[in-house]
């Protein structure tokens, strides 16, 4: 399931500046066109984006309230 960057990133806390950085970068599936990460077409995919804050939660480098919020709204879009 894919949905639209700009929303999903203001809603787990991150700027969409940096999560399509991650999507540039190979580290979240999804799609950046025109490297505007604020472009209505620019997704991510939700179950890599979940198996990412997975990960950095695992690696101590994020906290447990910030992966708390993330995997919530993650999981509401998820249900859609």
């Amino acid at each position: 399931m894919k949905t639209a960057l700009y929303h999903i990133a203001y809603q787990i806390g991150m700027h969409p500046a940096e999560m399509a950085k991650l999507v540039r970068e190979g580290e979240i599936t999804g799609e950046v066109p025109g490297n505007n990460p604020q472009a209505r077409d620019a997704w991510v995919d939700l179950h890599s984006l979940r198996n990412y804050i997975q990960w950095r939660h695992d690696q101590k480098k994020l906290d447990e309230m910030a992966y708390l919020k993330a995997i919530r709204h993650i999981d509401k879009a998820l249900r859609g």
